[in-house]
């Protein structure tokens, strides 16, 4: 092995290091809760190394959290292109699978829907900025793809895909809230799932009468 193997290889094996301290500690403390010092204890490196790597505690989160979100937009487009389904079915679907990623990957659900442009200027590489946005759009764009076809087929009115979807989703982050909230309350139960179902209130506002 060269010089410039070697050092590539100890550069590897040194992010892998980092990434996998950082990971234990996420999952340990939560996303809000975790400090690139106490990564930088577990990985036993200097905080300066992390930002040699990672340009943020965000960066570095992002690069863990990559292949869920890529896994999320992969089984969106799977609902969306479902020939079988009828888009009042699928437009439903599109929103139980956002849900299941809202319950396993939580931390990562709420740092995307909660960052703004700026913040996102600020604390990813502009790669990175730019490779996420585009992956945030596409859940969008899907929603409004099924809603269109829903138009096209007749079954919806003729409505606006890009209102539509945005008055979807944002119900279904609402309503998540909500409940989020309400559990907080003493004697109060989990009825986010249940919640969902309100959401064909909005798929039947869609139908045409």
């Amino acid at each position: 092995m060269g010089i410039k193997e070697r050092r590539q290889a100890e550069k590897d094996a040194r992010v892998n290091l980092i990434a996998e301290s950082a990971r234990a500690v996420f999952k340990k403390r939560g996303f809000q809760a975790t400090t690139i010092n106490e990564i930088a204890a577990r990985a036993q490196v200097s905080p300066g190394i992390i930002y040699h790597y990672f340009k943020s505690k965000s960066d570095l989160f992002f690069c863990l959290v990559q292949p869920a979100l890529e896994n999320l937009i992969r089984d969106l487009t799977k609902v969306a292109k479902d020939k079988s389904d009828s888009p009042d079915k699928k437009l439903f679907k599109l929103a139980q699978v956002i849900y299941q990623f809202y319950l396993n990957h939580n931390d990562t659900y709420n740092l995307l829907i909660r960052y703004n442009d700026d913040e996102y200027s600020r604390q990813l590489p502009e790669e990175r900025l730019v490779h996420f946005k585009r992956m945030m759009r596409e859940t969008m764009r899907l929603c409004e793809v099924v809603i269109q076809e829903g138009i096209d087929r007749k079954m919806f009115d003729n409505v606006n895909p890009y209102g539509g979807a945005t008055i979807f989703l944002g119900a279904f982050m609402g309503m998540m809230q909500f409940q989020e909230n309400r559990m907080k309350q003493p004697g109060k139960g989990d009825h986010r799932e249940e919640s969902l179902q309100y959401l064909q209130i909005i798929i039947n506002g869609l139908k045409k009468k």
